[in-house]
Order: C-alpha cells, then structure tokens, then sequence
C-alpha cells in the first residue's frame, strides 16, 4: 500500500483509480518516449494504417549496415531510397486474407503501408550500395565515402639537423 504525503500528518492511501491513473500515464510516457514504435507495441494501429520496421544501423571502419525485420514481405512490395545521408525504406505489406468461415480473434503482425526515413551516421558513396532479403530481414549495405573512411597517418621522425631553439 502506496502512501502519498499531504498537507498534515494524515496519508493518503492509493485506490483503484489512483492505479490505474498511473498506468495510462506510462502508456503516454511510453508513447511520448517510443512515437510510433509505441503505438504498434500496444496494438493501436488499425489495418492499412503506416506502421513502422524495426531496424538496426551497425558502422564498421569500411561500411554502414542496415537490417530491417520484414517478415513474409515480398521484396517487389520494397522500395530502398538514398538521398544525400538521408536512406528511406518503404513499402506495403499485404493483410492476410481470411477464408469463409474463419474468425479473425487477434491480428497483431503489421500490415499495410510503411515507410523509414533514417539519417545515415556517415557519409557514403551512393554507387556502392548493395540489398539482400533473407529469411524475412533486409539487409543494405552502403560503402563509406572515401572522405568518412579512418587512415592512419604517419608521425614524420626528423634525424640528424639542428635541434629546434
């Protein structure tokens, strides 16, 4: 039992509606922090509305990498876009049908239009960007740009000659 200081002496218990004021208050949190990651979480999105792929961005010293989960997305129904550092995936998944007879209780995979746009960490040389579909995850691969790739440079050694003053 949650006790809330007042005013006095006196505390004040927490009921049913002080719970439950507290849980809708982390879903907003959770929708203000997490956008539209939060709403496809929870299930609010209707059918045919965007959603939103969960990707990751991982950077080696030669490359940039994005996967994106697309699970039984046919990748004809896959657009891949770069423009400057900005890389924009989309496309739409189609709702699975349901047959005569058949009652539909939940339907939690996403269906219909989405679209990524995600600025890029790095530079990179747009005629070095390669896209693969394997077991429902898009994997784009993009070559750094000349300019955003690390080099060692050497430290020059002076022998012989006067010692600076």
């Amino acid at each position: 039992m949650n006790a809330y200081p007042t005013s006095g002496s006196e505390a004040r218990t927490e009921g049913p509606a002080d719970k439950f004021r507290d849980v809708v208050a982390g879903w907003i949190d959770m929708v203000a922090n997490q956008g539209e990651r939060a709403i496809d979480a929870f299930g609010l999105r209707g059918a045919g509305k965007p959603w939103c792929p969960s990707l990751d961005i991982v950077e080696t010293p030669e490359r940039v990498v994005v996967t994106v989960d697309l699970p039984g997305l046919d990748s004809s129904r896959v657009e891949i876009l770069l423009v400057g550092n900005m890389l924009t995936i989309k496309g739409d998944q189609l709702a699975p049908g349901t047959q005569p007879g058949e009652t539909v209780h939940r339907r939690e995979r996403p269906c219909g239009v989405f679209s990524r746009s995600i600025p890029l960490p790095v530079a990179v040389d747009p005629d070095k960007v390669s896209a693969d579909a394997k077991n429902g995850v898009l994997t784009i691969t993009l070559a750094k740009a000349e300019r955003c790739k690390a080099r060692q440079i050497p430290i020059g050694v002076k022998t012989g000659g006067p010692a600076p003053a």
